[in-house]
């Protein structure tokens, strides 16, 4: 198989400091060559950034595997080499960032009337650089408050890696009887380790043992014993734990929030929110507070309706179960009845997650994926043979890779890969990640991009396979999303590559693609009934299913419509729970004095918003850490969460505009391809963008409609 370009290598553990040293001894070398035979009277664009720019370019591959091994790290040595590499990096831009002779160098060649006349990209890279300067003292603070600045910004960097590295290596769960497990499937109960119980651990001999399970909190232990476990007391057990997990994640968390204020003040910004959202789309603190805000208005009252169906499916199973009601019972939902209770309510729909995902295998459904996505996008996966895939181009052996074509002139885009199951010590979430960004060479050429397609699908059991839920199938298409847009642009330089777009416009294409994982001709052929696969599978699911007929291959039309009918449902708490998130992040990050900063009670804060935008029964948890177990407010969406729903609001305009009533038209797709995804962050004014696409100017209200109009059809 021959390929335009080779497939990037995994550095080994022994030299992935090295490397980083290399990576870092390039940067010294253009800076200081530049330093030295430029001054501010002779600065242009092409003397002082773009030389920058080419070894940006060129080492970014290099730099990219080495993040990489963040998520994907097959062991825990390689871990620490990756902490040592990243500790490297950041030390140098420190340095780089304090260095005032380059920022003037920057300003000057800004300043020129050659700046006029370069291409919109270079443009906008050099505004970007002078901006990031900015936001690192220069030109408003003195030689001894930069000192400072620089110094709490490496803090705050070191702080937010012992955030991640805890999130990373949490091994925590809890121990229940199978008896408290009653109700959980026997494919969850495998994949959890048989443990031992007693009341006295140092006198085996004298006490009666009781059989059990060890669930941890990772790999859909959670979510598996609050979807499926029918004691009320085993979820609320299981809940509650989960939710204390990565407590000494607190402090750490607190000081970043208030050394990210007294950054935003020294540099005389009112908030480190004002700060941050110059560097995004919305940019004014008032436009995202009406935008939130609009969006409470509307939401809740959506939200309280999906939770009183809720607790009436729940004070009716309760009862059925015999248990008593009380006035609390009654009149309180808490958080840990929602999985099971939503479970009921969609069997009450016909609806059974369990039979639907039996036609949705893991592996078959994400080729088939690939098929659908490259009919819309004209483009064609095809798998690099596995005599390619070895030694040093994979870092696991579950790892696919594709080679990525257009379908219409036969141009090489790329590399996809598919890593998709959990494992010990990889990252716990669903991501794209970057493993080379595309661009352009001095001689002309291009440099073809590689993505991964990065998931913690829960591992399957020795004999079986992994079946996707729905929710499984919205991850991938989301992620896709992301994977498509880092494949597909065409940039010059990787800084803007793929979804380096401002933070807010980043959840677009992903938010865009969901749509499609709700459509029946979609999912018709997205579908293969797991048996159909192995003839193992087959002999098991008859000795389980006697007396049944086989299954059809394809998904039965009924279960699709089912979905489809009750797409919308509890779709406001899903949204609800982003809204939350977003009005925590924006409050965390308004602080204006010390005073503030003194009196924030982060803990508080985020139990009280959740219970008055989300409207569950908090009360039991208000001691808990769930604010510091997800990465995004210490991973770059610090001031951003409400990106999600920003790009949701905007998908629903982009789909209205055009895709409603021809949802397949191969010009339309080639069209968002080339005038929304093509771009990757090039743009330097993205609303301007999306309203050149649209043909007017984008309707964030178009969330809120779309809800409002499903609920009042059902």
């Amino acid at each position: 198989m021959s390929l335009p370009q080779p497939l990037p290598r995994v550095l080994a553990t022994e030299v992935v400091v090295p490397a980083m040293r290399d990576i870092v001894d390039k940067y010294n070398v253009a800076r200081a060559t530049t330093l030295e035979t430029v001054t501010p009277e002779t600065a242009t664009f092409d003397n002082v950034l773009k030389p920058l720019a080419e070894v940006e370019n060129g080492v970014q591959g290099k730099f990219a595997m080495i993040e990489m091994l963040q998520y994907g790290s097959p062991c825990l040595e390689t871990q620490a080499e990756y902490d040592k590499a990243r500790e490297l990096y950041i030390k140098a831009q420190t340095e780089w960032s304090a260095d005032g002779r380059f920022f003037k160098l920057l300003q000057a060649a800004r300043a020129k009337d050659d700046f006029n006349r370069l291409d919109t990209e270079s443009q906008h890279l050099l505004e970007k650089e002078l901006l990031r300067y900015k936001h690192a003292g220069h030109g408003l603070l003195g030689p001894v408050q930069l000192e400072e600045f620089q110094r709490r910004n490496s803090e705050i960097l070191q702080l937010e890696r012992e955030i991640h590295q805890n999130i990373a290596r949490e091994k925590g769960g809890i121990w229940f009887t199978l008896d408290e497990l009653d109700g959980v499937p026997e494919s969850e109960l495998a994949k959890w380790k048989d443990d031992i119980a007693t009341d006295d651990p140092d006198n085996d001999s004298q006490k009666e043992k009781t059989k059990g399970k060890f669930v941890s909190f990772s790999n859909g232990g959670t979510i598996a014993v609050l979807t499926y476990a029918h004691c009320p007391e085993t979820r609320k057990k299981m809940y509650l734990a989960d939710n204390l997990k990565l407590g000494e994640n607190k402090p750490i968390f607190e000081k970043i929030i208030a050394n990210r204020a007294r950054q935003a003040h020294l540099l005389k910004y009112a908030t480190y929110a004002d700060l941050k959202l110059t560097e995004r789309m919305a940019m004014t603190t008032k436009w995202l507070k009406d935008f939130l805000q609009g969006l409470q208005v509307a939401l809740c009252p959506l939200g309280k309706a999906e939770i009183e169906i809720l607790q009436r499916r729940r004070l009716s199973d309760l009862q059925a179960r015999g248990y008593s009601i009380d006035q609390k019972t009654e009149q309180n939902f808490p958080p840990w009845e929602k999985r099971y209770y939503e479970r009921l309510v969609e069997q009450d729909f016909e609806i059974d997650k369990e039979k639907i995902a039996e036609y949705f295998p893991l592996d078959t459904t994400a080729t088939k994926m690939l098929e659908i996505f490259g009919s819309w996008f004209g483009i064609r996966f095809d798998p690099i043979p596995d005599n390619m895939r070895t030694g040093d181009v994979i870092w696991h052996d579950s790892i696919q890779v594709y080679s990525v074509w257009d379908t219409k002139d036969g141009e090489f885009i790329g590399y996809l890969y598919f890593d998709l199951l959990w494992r010990k010590y990889k990252f716990r979430g669903n991501q794209a990640v970057n493993l080379q960004a595309g661009y352009l060479r001095p001689d002309g050429t291009r440099k073809y991009p590689a993505n991964i397609l990065m998931c913690s699908f829960p591992t399957p059991t020795p004999g079986t396979c992994v079946l996707l839920k729905h929710h499984q199938i919205w991850t991938l298409f989301h992620e896709m999303g992301h994977t498509l847009h880092d494949i597909l642009s065409k940039t010059e330089y990787v800084r803007f590559h793929g979804y380096e777009t401002t933070l807010d416009f980043v959840e677009l294409p992903s938010s865009f693609l969901e749509n499609w994982c709700w459509k029946k001709d979609v999912l018709k052929k997205l579908s293969c009934h797991y048996t159909t696969l192995d003839k193992k599978y087959l002999f098991e699911w008859r000795k389980q299913n006697p007396g049944q007929s086989d299954l059809p291959r394809e998904i039965p039309d009924h279960w699709i419509e089912k979905l489809a009918e009750h797409r919308y449902f509890n779709r406001a708490l899903f949204h609800l729970r982003q809204l939350s998130i977003s009005m925590f992040d924006l409050q965390i990050h308004s602080l204006s004095n010390e005073h503030e900063i003194a009196d924030l009670d982060i803990q508080k804060l985020f139990y009280n918003l959740r219970k008055e935008i989300e409207g569950f029964d908090f009360s039991l948890c208000n001691d808990g850490f769930e604010f510091v177990t997800f990465n995004h407010l210490t991973n770059g969406y610090d001031m951003c969460y409400y990106g999600y729903l920003c790009c949701t609001a905007i998908a629903q305009d982009i789909v209205q505009t055009y895709f409603t009533n021809d949802p397949y038209n191969i010009e339309t797709w080639a069209k968002y391809r080339k005038e929304v995804l093509e771009y990757g962050g090039s743009h330097a004014n993205e609303l301007e963008m999306l309203t050149r696409f649209l043909g007017h100017p984008p309707n964030m209200d178009a969330l809120v409609q779309t809800l409002s109009q499903a609920y009042q059809r059902n």
